[in-house]
């Protein structure tokens, strides 16, 4: 199997994201060519954010390797990758091997990956295509991305990329419409964009949890890209084990006591996700669905997605007509 192409920062120019000029290599350090503002190294990896906007800033990285996991949180992450999962995407690898068909020839193929996170994507068919080159960017160190920036202010030029990947991140940002913008914005005409977004799921991340999707509020937030494809990422099956757990934790604030209650849903009722396989097709699943999926063409100007283009959407049962 070939490896992923995984790219480097400086395979991009990068801009300043304050006024989006070029930057340029300096001691330690890049360098906005106009402003003159400078963004620093965590180690060999840069941090662009804009901190006037940013719910991060450059000091919380200069600190530490600072992560939206704590030590402890990726020590009970590790044990519970032991465990069954307590939710199944049942979207991904059509996904993937759908945008490698989409893809075609294009020789290289860029992919922006925003949030890549702990979880080491291999983005499946896509790794595969000739001459891909992959950039992952976070706002955590933890997954080793190529730099650290927000998606809300992505630090490249207009029509850098030909795919935008974004997995389960859109729920953690607070202007989720700023961000499928600047997706828009650094694809080049025709790119792609693949997101994934939670609808009936519990809080997870903390502080950093804000919004939830049905199918055609996370088709609004693409307004200005075709639709190629979307529906459910991961089904009522998830949905309901997601629930007991909750339940469970519902009844105790104790950390080794949540612990616990996680790994014991996990094993005694993980195996119902596998039934989510057999939902994702169904019509009457949407309604109750965890999340959904939509690959979207970067559409031309005028494109757009009304109120009443939102109602003509639904495809669910709970209709009252």
């Amino acid at each position: 199997m070939r490896l992923m192409a995984r790219a480097a920062y400086s395979d991009y120019p990068l801009c300043c994201v304050y006024c989006r000029s070029l930057l340029a290599a300096a001691a330690g350090c890049l360098r906005c060519t106009s402003c003159g503002r400078s963004f620093p190294l965590a180690g060999d990896v840069p941090v662009i954010f804009n901190d006037e906007r940013s719910a991060f800033t450059t000091a919380d990285f200069l600190a530490g390797p600072r992560s939206t996991y704590s030590g402890d949180e990726r020590w009970a992450k590790r044990i519970a990758g032991w465990l069954p999962s307590a939710s199944r995407n049942v979207c991904r690898t059509r996904a993937y091997r759908k945008l490698a068909e989409l893809l075609g020839d294009r020789k290289p193929a860029d992919v922006l990956v925003i949030g890549s996170g702990d979880r080491h994507l291999r983005y499946g068919a896509v790794s595969e295509l000739p001459q891909v080159r992959i950039l992952e960017v976070d706002v955590s160190l933890e997954g080793a991305p190529a730099l650290v920036c927000d998606a809300h202010d992505l630090p490249f030029e207009d029509g850098a990329f030909d795919l935008v990947v974004c997995e389960a991140v859109l729920e953690h940002v607070f202007d989720p419409k700023r961000c499928a913008a600047e997706m828009h914005r650094v694809l080049r005409p025709g790119g792609l964009v693949f997101a994934t977004t939670p609808f009936m799921q519990q809080v997870h991340m903390g502080a950093f949890d804000f919004f939830r999707f049905t199918r055609s509020g996370h088709r609004a937030l693409f307004a200005s890209f075709d639709e190629i494809e979307s529906g459910i990422a991961t089904g009522p099956a998830s949905v309901l084990v997601w629930s007991v757990e909750y339940f469970l934790l519902a009844w105790t604030a104790n950390l080794w006591l949540r612990r616990a209650a996680k790994g014991a849903t996990r094993l005694l009722l993980g195996w119902l996700t596998q039934l989510d396989h057999l939902l994702a097709n169904r019509r009457s699943a949407l309604d109750g669905a965890g999340g959904f999926y939509f690959i979207g063409r970067s559409a031309v100007a005028g494109a757009g997605f009304s109120a009443k283009d939102a109602i003509a959407y639904y495809a669910g049962c709970d209709d009252a007509r």
